[in-house]
């Protein structure tokens, strides 16, 4: 390995932004192209080298831990992914390829007991690995709020992302209503400190679970909701890292989950069709008008579209996904839509909407200090 190659891996691998890494490159060009004024293909192979963009995907709690864990038994083997507990023994089970135990003196690894102060305070004496460890260009973070350790320490580990730079991309699940008002004020309260740390929020309501079937096993309902979070991540992911057909570039996707305004956004949907014209109109519009988040479009200010199909994928479908979603966000919204191959899919043709702007009532309950909503439990 050459000297230049080391400097090249260590850039890559520092805790630079994607800025800094690309002005690092770029210095380096300046001294060794001389007078020309056209960059080489050496140049551009190294920015490859250092400009791709880092991920990291974050499991907080029980909860959040469950989600990586999934994410990885579903073959996910090229996400890089932390679990972060105060419990070791469910630390230990869990599947993720980073762990970190926080608050060994707070917690001497037996877990928060559903006290969120404990759970902060685990993170806070922990908080210089945790630095360490969240270096990464988007954190995506998974939690569920209204215990211990997710709604303690998961504004901790925001914090400490923001602090390196990182775009931080929160999803998290609202307790049942059933649970009871005290785990519910939890949860309320977890989501207000969080505020201020992240870009875009997500929070998932359990109650909007009953949609689908008020019968369902518990076990079948928190697997549809790790489904959603995994399936959501690994869309972004893909979209950051992937050169699609019609492309869309990280710029384009850090526009969508900044933060704008007092409180973070976020909306997301992920459907699949199988082409035929109205059940295409019909899913897309699903993509946008997520049931499981009810946020309200009207206040998306940008939106990306990403539609994935095999190579028969025609422009006429293409066009009337975008037009379906174009139809349902308001006229003066900037709206950007590419498109990939992925023969994988075959016959099915996913449709991902990605949109800032909409700000989940149950950040706006927290925000204000208001009561959450209750959810509308009539099943879609």
């Amino acid at each position: 390995m050459t000297e230049d190659e080391l400097n090249l891996t260590e850039i890559a691998k520092s805790r630079m932004s994607v800025r800094s890494r690309f002005q690092e490159i770029a210095r380096q060009n300046l001294n060794d192209k001389g007078s020309t004024n056209l960059d080489s293909d050496k140049y551009l192979a190294d920015l490859l080298k250092v400009l791709k963009i880092k991920s990291l995907v974050v499991g907080i709690g029980g909860a959040g831990n469950n989600t990586i864990s999934r994410m990885q038994d579903l073959g996910s083997k090229f996400i890089e992914t932390l679990n972060i507990n105060t419990d070791a023994h469910d630390l230990y089970y869990s599947n993720a390829k980073q762990k970190v135990l926080i608050g060994k003196e707070t917690c001497s690894g037996l877990g928060s007991g559903n006290d969120p102060d404990v759970g902060k305070n685990a993170a806070e004496e922990d908080v210089e690995r945790l630095a360490q460890v969240l270096n990464a260009d988007v954190v995506f973070l998974t939690f569920g709020l209204g215990g211990g350790t997710g709604t303690g320490a998961a504004p901790i580990v925001a914090r400490e992302a923001k602090k390196n730079d990182a775009t931080v991309v929160s999803f998290c699940s609202i307790p049942f209503t059933s649970e009871g008002k005290e785990r519910i004020l939890r949860a309320q309260r977890g989501l207000k400190d969080l505020l201020n740390y992240t870009d875009t929020l997500i929070p998932i309501p359990n109650d909007n679970l009953l949609r689908f079937n008020q019968k369902m096993p518990i076990l079948t309902g928190f697997k549809i909701m790790d489904e959603v979070l995994i399936r959501s991540i690994n869309e972004i992911i893909n979209l950051i890292n992937n050169c699609g057909l019609i492309n869309i570039d990280y710029a384009d996707v850090r526009k969508v989950l900044e933060k704008k305004g007092e409180y973070p956004s976020g909306l997301i949907g992920i459907t699949e069709s199988l082409g035929e014209e109205k059940d295409l109109i019909r899913k897309a519009r699903l993509a946008l008008h997520n049931p499981l988040l009810e946020l309200n479009t009207d206040n998306v200010d940008r939106c990306i579209i990403s539609v994935t199909g095999d190579h028969q994928l025609s422009l006429s479908k293409i066009d009337k996904i975008v037009s379906a979603i174009s139809n349902e966000i308001p006229e003066d919204a900037t709206l950007k839509f590419g498109t990939a191959l992925n023969p994988m899919l075959g016959s099915k043709i996913r449709i991902m909407a990605l949109g800032r702007g909409p700000i989940s009532p149950y950040v706006q309950a927290a925000g204000e200090e208001s009561q959450f909503p209750q959810s509308n439990l009539t099943s879609f």
